[in-house]
């Protein structure tokens, strides 16, 4: 319980150095959410016309690709340079590196909570969502984040050996985002290159677990080697890295 309220104070620490003067304060991570999940359905649902069964069944699967999406590369950023930001306050005290790789899981699942709030209420109206489906999707996200936790434990440390990659993961999480069907329907060649892509499964559970009547278009199982390859990645970070990105801090 005890680290887990130094935690909270940790997360509450980081927000209010991330919109310190900011004139909406943290208002403005989640209004920044909805205003680009508003731009992205109104591209490709308004401007790009469709017939009207299409249309419904379209923007549940646009909405659910967009909520997947946003809060997960704001944690893979954000958890990159965790430790980097708070270098100062790592060497003050005794708290460890991996309780503050945790700071910014907890944001996740916050930014998740909220951004999520209007796409279910999308998902309602267009009777595509049940409750049942709705906890099964937080669920869902939270997995997503503990999955992406496993890398970032390397890509945090890795951040404070070579000084600063967020510039490159913030052009890698651009790929990524084109390299998963939130936007399209995976078919032929580019279905083909969506597997090699290792949130294209987990974002393919999401969506069978929340929209009503969602056909999965991936084999689960293809997600094994990916899960083991973070595992071990996660090794990696945690028994070859652990002296030296202290000694680097």
């Amino acid at each position: 319980m005890q680290k887990l309220s130094i935690l909270w104070a940790l997360v509450r620490r980081d927000y209010a150095l991330q919109y310190a003067g900011s004139f909406l304060g943290i208002s403005w991570m989640f209004l920044q959410n909805i205003i680009l999940i508003s731009l992205y359905s109104l591209v490709f649902l308004v401007l790009n016309l469709r017939t009207p069964s299409t249309q419904d069944d379209f923007t549940s699967y646009l909405l659910t690709g967009l909520l997947f999406w946003i809060p997960l590369q704001e944690f893979l950023v954000r958890g990159t340079g965790i430790l980097t930001d708070n270098r100062s306050l790592l060497k003050r005290s005794s708290l460890g590196l991996d309780l503050f790789i945790w700071i910014p899981f907890v944001q996740y699942v916050i930014h998740v909570f909220i951004t999520s709030l209007p796409v279910y209420g999308m998902l309602v109206y267009y009777g595509k969502l049940t409750w049942v489906g709705a906890l099964s999707g937080w669920i869902c996200l939270i997995s997503v984040g503990l999955y992406l936790l496993l890398l970032l434990h390397y890509l945090s440390r890795l951040n404070v050996l070579l000084k600063d990659i967020s510039p490159l993961v913030r052009l890698v999480s651009q790929l990524l985002f084109w390299g998963i069907p939130v936007l399209y329907y995976p078919t032929g060649f580019l279905k083909d290159v969506n597997l090699w892509n290792p949130f294209t499964i987990p974002l393919d559970m999401f969506r069978s677990v929340v929209i009503r009547g969602y056909e999965s278009q991936f084999d689960w199982f293809g997600i094994f080697p990916f899960v083991f390859s973070f595992f071990l990645i996660y090794l990696l970070a945690k028994r070859k890295f652990q002296s030296v990105v202290l000694d680097h801090l």
